[in-house]
């Protein structure tokens, strides 16, 4: 088999970028909020969101702000990071087109707790505290969604704890690129390696470890075929390998 292709994650978007609205109401269509309502409903749902433009490096919100905003990426790549008592930022994801961001008193927070800078220029899609009241009050199906939502995030935080003060460091970092991988991932080029925008530093705050523990296991990694990488890049080569260790089911292919 000839050797995939390697590409990088980021886009390279070096223009600004627009969100047509039947490009908005088909991807908030297919939130978790609200792919349970019918698609002529949607197109009231899209009333309430408002659509700003981001360029390369600049903040949409920042930790410590009240939340007022339910956000959706519409275009471009955004940046989620956490920053630490020591000033340093912890990334924890890339959002792509489709991922919702940001939080509202609704979603039972106060304050958002992240950062989020726009990787790319994007187009953002958001929705206030009262559009936002205003839909869960209009659709009980919303609102239903809405608490599986917040229960769902509390099982995931469960689970980060347990996996952070459990699982060895190898099936951490196994598990951290084969998410981030799988998240960046186009379908329009399954067949490229992709190179994820992180380093070794961002890989030890996401798995609680150090950068020389992450530095040891991305050699040993690198040694057995499993990634490339380079300074500031890690590419995932086999993602099946590297799923064994994360004590995952295999990827699927691509079809």
């Amino acid at each position: 088999m000839a050797e995939s292709r390697r590409r990088r994650a980021e886009p390279g978007l070096d223009a600004p970028l627009h969100c047509t609205p039947e490009e908005q109401r088909r991807l908030l269509g297919q939130t978790p909020f609200f792919r349970v309502l019918p698609a002529s409903e949607i197109v009231t749902v899209a009333t309430s969101f408002h659509q700003q433009e981001y360029a390369p490096g600049e903040r949409i919100h920042r930790a410590g702000d009240p939340a007022a905003r339910l956000s959706l990426v519409a275009a471009g790549m955004v940046k989620i990071a956490r920053p630490t008592l020591e000033g340093e930022d912890v990334l924890l994801d890339f959002l792509r087109p489709g991922d919702y961001f940001g939080s509202l008193g609704q979603l039972g927070d106060a304050v958002y707790q992240d950062d989020a800078v726009a990787q790319t220029h994007c187009c953002i899609l958001y929705a206030t505290a009262s559009d936002f009241q205003a839909l869960l009050a209009r659709y009980p199906a919303v609102a239903l969604a809405t608490l599986d939502l917040v229960a769902r995030r509390l099982r995931a935080a469960h689970e980060t704890i347990e996996q952070l003060s459990v699982y060895p460091v190898p099936r951490r970092l196994a598990a951290t690129l084969l998410n981030l991988s799988c998240r960046l991932e186009r379908r329009d080029q399954p067949q490229a390696i992709i190179e994820l925008p992180v380093s070794r530093q961002d890989l030890a705050d996401m798995t609680g470890t150090t950068m020389e523990t992450v530095s040891r296991v991305l050699s040993d990694f690198r040694r057995s075929g499993l990634i490339e990488s380079g300074r500031g890049w890690v590419a995932v080569r086999d993602a099946d390998r590297l799923a064994a260790i994360a004590g995952q089911a295999p990827i699927p292919s691509a079809i």
